[in-house]
């Protein structure tokens, strides 16, 4: 992880921000944390072997300049592979 901004070189970096997502429905507000999901066997009608991880945020406190990064990305690229085996 870089401890300057790509941006604007600034050092005020604010690392591993887990991003929220609010929800507005009709009951009231629900949320959590954003997540991406990869099915590892897509073409299944259930048990699609989905993971899933959590999305990061590194922010400038300079600039604003800010960058995803997913957790448990190594599970993540292997469910890939595996869609794309099937």
């Amino acid at each position: 992880m870089r401890d300057t901004c790509p941006e604007c070189g600034s050092k005020k970096m604010m690392p591993d921000r887990p991003l929220f997502v609010e929800v507005f429905t009709g009951g009231g507000t629900g949320g959590g944390t954003a997540d991406v999901k990869i099915q590892g066997a897509p073409q299944a009608w259930i048990f699609k072997e989905t993971v899933a991880a959590g999305l990061n945020v590194m922010i400038c406190g300079e600039c604003g300049h800010a960058e995803l990064n997913a957790s448990n990305f190594h599970a993540l690229y292997e469910a890939y592979e595996k869609s794309r085996a099937s």
